[in-house]
């Protein structure tokens, strides 16, 4: 069964990737969806996929916390 990682909410284009493990082999395929429609297909090694992941994951919080204003108590404070 593939796991499914959403970004955040937020960006206008709803992006979902899908991964799947390749039986017998150490690497996993990965579909890339936005608005429903598969854009990307990539296989890749494991370590590989995790990487991009959360190197993704990681962009979009940085993204997020640019929006905030941390004056307006929206976003993290400054120690």
């Amino acid at each position: 069964m593939a796991d499914q990682h959403s970004p955040a909410s937020g960006i206008e284009t709803e992006a979902t990737i899908h991964t799947v493990p390749l039986p017998g082999e150490a690497k996993v395929m990965m579909f890339v969806e936005a608005n429903a429609h598969v854009t990307h297909v990539i296989s890749l090694a494991t370590s590989a996929v995790r990487q991009l992941i959360v190197g993704l994951l990681d962009a979009l919080d940085i993204a997020s916390n640019a929006d905030c204003d941390p004056a307006a108590g929206t976003g993290p404070s400054e120690p």
